[in-house]
């Protein structure tokens, strides 16, 4: 196993437990074999190894979208994912640190959004389309962390299927 892996697991098992601003990278080193040296080689802090840990289920999943799932399958198996995560994630998103999660997530959803519609041969650069991915991906990624700190009360096909019917329109219609 390599080492980002390896910092991953260490942190996962740690927000099992704990809020990620109350985790320290030598807890996270603790948990592994490697150096804090090693640590630092491949991330500049703990936000940046939850961003890595978040992007990997995140590209395996809603990212998919770009490369042939629809948008709804692809939402599925992101809130799939959040389901089986709930406990990490749960902590991983009551950061209140300006380099949390929720700001690396609206960052990759927004460029999920501007590859997709840029493939559908969408111009993502006038300024309504901007505005529209904006609030897409703010949006989207605000409702996600609300249903899941809330329990993840509400049935995931409905949540696809809200999130889904309230996107600007000028993204909805190029949606499949």
């Amino acid at each position: 196993m390599n080492s980002k892996k390896m910092l991953a697991e260490s942190l996962e098992k740690l927000l099992l437990e704990k809020n990620l601003d109350d985790i320290q990278v030598s807890e996270i080193v603790a948990g592994t074999s490697l150096s804090r040296k090693t640590f630092y080689r491949h991330f500049k802090d703990k936000y940046d190894l939850a961003s890595w840990y978040f992007v990997q289920f995140y590209e395996a999943s809603f990212g998919r979208i770009t490369d042939g799932l629809t948008w709804e399958e692809a939402l599925l198996s992101y809130l799939d994912i959040y389901q089986e995560k709930y406990s990490v994630l749960k902590n991983a998103y009551a950061s209140r640190d300006i380099n949390g999660l929720r700001g690396y997530d609206i960052a990759v959803t927004r460029k999920t959004y501007e590859k997709y519609l840029t493939i559908k041969g969408v111009n993502i650069n006038s300024e309504t389309m901007r505005f529209a991915i904006h609030i897409a991906s703010s949006g989207g990624t605000d409702m996600v962390i609300e249903w899941l700190l809330s329990g993840m009360k509400m049935e995931k096909t409905k949540l696809v299927y809200l999130l889904k019917h309230t996107l600007p329109n000028d993204i909805l219609k190029y949606i499949d």
